[in-house]
Order: structure tokens, then sequence, then C-alpha cells
């Protein structure tokens, strides 16, 4: 069993939401489903953390809130993690930088991407899915109004607080 951990998600507007539910369903419509987590609103993963600091990261989402604004992302590119994941990537601006800065850690080596899963599976089903996406895609005009905080396996929604 894997070992349970925190998420804090910067998650999208409900028109950002909308879009990305629309291209999501181009790919199951055409048989993609994956192994993503389900059920889960699309975001940006801003960090991992521990299970043991769940008390002092909803204080600090609670300080997020009140600090930062709500802002704007371009979901510019399409990338891959390897060849087991499709995602969206936005153009990374001061604003998602200061905010994933806010909640980084000694834990966090300093890898971090950001992007918007679509479709976590095989090789061979993500090279299959790939023009689905890429065919007609344009740029998505995004914004972030929300940070939250979910543990996962299993999943399970804790906090989330609206930027202000």
């Amino acid at each position: 069993m894997q070992d349970k951990f925190l998420c804090i998600l910067a998650q999208y507007d409900m028109e950002t939401e909308q879009r990305l539910k629309e291209l999501q369903q181009i790919l199951s419509i055409n048989g993609f489903n994956g192994t993503q987590t389900q059920n889960l609103p699309y975001h940006i993963t801003l960090g991992t953390f521990k299970v043991s600091e769940k008390e002092n990261l909803k204080v600090k989402i609670f300080k997020a809130a009140e600090q930062f604004k709500s802002f704007k992302v371009s979901l510019s590119s399409i990338g891959l993690f390897g060849l087991d994941v499709l995602f969206l990537a936005p153009s990374v601006n001061h604003e998602l930088l200061n905010l994933q800065q806010f909640f980084s850690n000694e834990d966090n080596d300093g890898t971090w991407t950001a992007h918007t899963t679509l479709l976590i599976d095989k090789h061979d089903t993500i090279l299959k899915a790939l023009p689905y996406i890429a065919k007609d895609y344009k740029n998505i005009e995004a914004k972030i109004e929300s940070i939250s905080l979910y543990e996962f396996w299993p999943t399970q929604f804790i906090t989330k607080e609206k930027l202000v």
C-alpha cells in the first residue's frame, strides 16, 4: 500500500474547468480513459507534503487566500512526462511562481513542473491519444481562483479557500 500524503492544488475557475472537461470528453469519446485520479477538479499541484503537516497547511492555505489574488495563466503547451502522462502546461508567470514558492518546503526538491494532467496511461495509449488533443489545440486562457488541500490514497478533500 502506498503511503498517504497531502497535495496543495491551485484550482481553476468554472469556465476553465468546463473547457478542460471538453478536452477530457474528446479523449473519453475516443476510448482514452486512463488511470488518472477521477472526480478531482482540474488543477496545478503546487506541492506534496507529509500527512503530519495537515493542520499547518490548512492555516497556510487560509493565509494564502488572504495574500494572493486570483490570476490568469495561459495553458499554452501540450506536454508529456515520459510516455505515461499527457498534460497541459501553463506559461509560468510571476503569480504562479510566487504561489508555488509560498508552499514550497525542503521535501520538494526543486523539480516542480507546472501542469494539468489530462491522461495517465500506457505508452502506446498516450501516443495514440496525443493527436486527439494536439489536432485543434488552442491556447486556453485560464484563471486560478482557489487553493485546496487533498489527502491521497484514498483521495480525500480537506479544505478549499478562494483567492481574494
